[in-house]
């Protein structure tokens, strides 16, 4: 079992190596293929649409077929993937710019069909080999190998001697070993059978149920995410302004902000396994502070410390919000009958991360071309609503073990 979870671990670890890849080697990419960045953008923004909707696709579909066969079909969708951004530069005279250009959207459509299987799968692998007494230590152990994962793209900006075309062929290699090692190891018995075919109305309404016991965690990582979005799209702008930098030193400073965001959030999460052991409560409240006094001392920065001080709160949330929701989702009235939703419930929470996602870099970008409502009221009120969503699911959750307990003494 013990080699089962660390192969599921490292899964969600090179799914986030491989996306700071990608991104730190864009203006490479364009430079060196002649592939002009809007066009490379633009394939990313399709596969991420694409992915959005066939992550729960894929994840439902585990909860039947099995997790490593899923699994690893993604991981050599990815390799795929990745083959194809590879090729760019191995036949890189050899190729016509529409030859390229085509390459680059037929490797992001491949990622956004296949690659989603990656991170709901594996979660629901994981879950899958644990007690549920300790699904909260397992998904923060997975958060953690996604935020180390991210360590690697600041890595490569702060070293910038690294030739990023063979950091690609590394990737694609590794991502194709490891998918067969995924695909030829043991797996536990957690295939689902069903001997009678579902009709669409019974799947859809199986969906809405699934949605409905989980709503509260769901728009949560839906809020959460677009705060993500929010800060990698807009604290480079931020920096720039607040402190009077130029854009390079911004870029350099954003490289280190996220460095540091990274490795202090696997620090945190590593003192709440210990400290705070299955509790979820304290958690979210701590994350909760955080994030809003991070979001505040940032909007009020004019110098680097307040800076700091404010991404020192922030790692705080990014480390204690996102496994309580993950494990909050994952709960199931339907796990009583037996029945297999690990991978459906987590594949709610990865279109929330998504569209997420996708939100708050929207919100941010119409906030600076439009001009109607400044850019730190947003990032604000992000952080505001996080913090009433996790009010109401304090609430909500005491409402409904006092009802639990009346029936009982009824």
């Amino acid at each position: 079992m013990n080699q089962r979870i660390y192969i599921a671990y490292l899964n969600t670890f090179t799914f986030a190596c491989i996306q700071m890849v990608l991104y730190t080697t864009i203006p490479y990419i364009a430079e060196k293929t002649g592939v002009v960045t809007a066009n490379i953008i633009a394939a990313i923004s399709i596969g991420s649409f694409i992915f959005s909707f066939m992550g729960p696709f894929w994840a439902a579909r585990s909860d039947k077929l099995g997790r490593k066969r899923v699994l690893s079909f993604g991981m050599l969708g990815m390799s795929f993937s990745f083959a194809l951004l590879a090729s760019l530069f191995i036949f890189n005279d050899q190729l016509s710019l529409t030859i390229k250009i085509c390459f680059v959207y037929i490797s992001r459509i491949v990622y956004g069909l296949l690659a989603s299987a990656i991170v709901p799968v594996s979660q629901a692998w994981q879950l899958d080999l644990s007690e549920k007494s300790d699904h909260l230590k397992v998904l923060t152990r997975n958060s953690m190998c996604l935020n180390l994962g991210r360590v690697l793209g600041p890595i490569l900006i702060l070293f910038k001697q690294v030739n990023f075309e063979y950091v690609i062929y590394c990737a694609t290699i590794w991502v194709f070993t490891l998918a067969i090692s995924v695909l030829v190891t043991s797996q536990a018995n957690t295939v689902t059978t069903n001997h009678f075919a579902p009709s669409l109305k019974q799947v859809l309404n199986r969906w809405k149920d699934s949605f409905k016991e989980s709503y509260m965690p769901i728009l949560l990582a839906l809020v959460f995410t677009s705060f993500t979005g929010v800060l990698h799209s807009f604290l480079g702008h931020h920096l720039k302004n607040a402190l009077q930098i130029t854009g390079q030193e911004a870029t350099l400073m954003f490289a280190k902000i996220i460095f540091v965001l990274s490795v202090l959030a696997v620090l945190f999460q590593q003192l709440s396994i210990t400290i705070f052991a299955s509790r979820w409560r304290p958690r979210l409240f701590l994350g909760t502070i955080a994030i809003v006094s991070g979001t505040y001392t940032m909007m009020i920065a004019t110098n680097e410390k307040l800076i700091w001080i404010s991404i020192f709160m922030i790692a705080i949330s990014t480390a204690f919000i996102p496994p309580v929701y993950l494990s909050l989702t994952s709960k199931s009235k339907e796990n009583s009958n037996k029945t297999n939703v690990f991978g459906k419930k987590l594949g709610l929470a990865s279109v929330a991360h998504s569209f997420g996602y996708a939100l708050g870099m929207g919100l941010i970008a119409l906030s600076l071309k439009m001009k109607v409502i400044h850019e730190s009221w947003v990032v604000a009120l992000i952080s505001f609503s996080i913090a009433l969503l996790s009010i109401l699911m304090f609430r909500k959750i005491e409402n409904t073990k006092s009802s639990h307990s009346e029936v009982q003494h009824a």
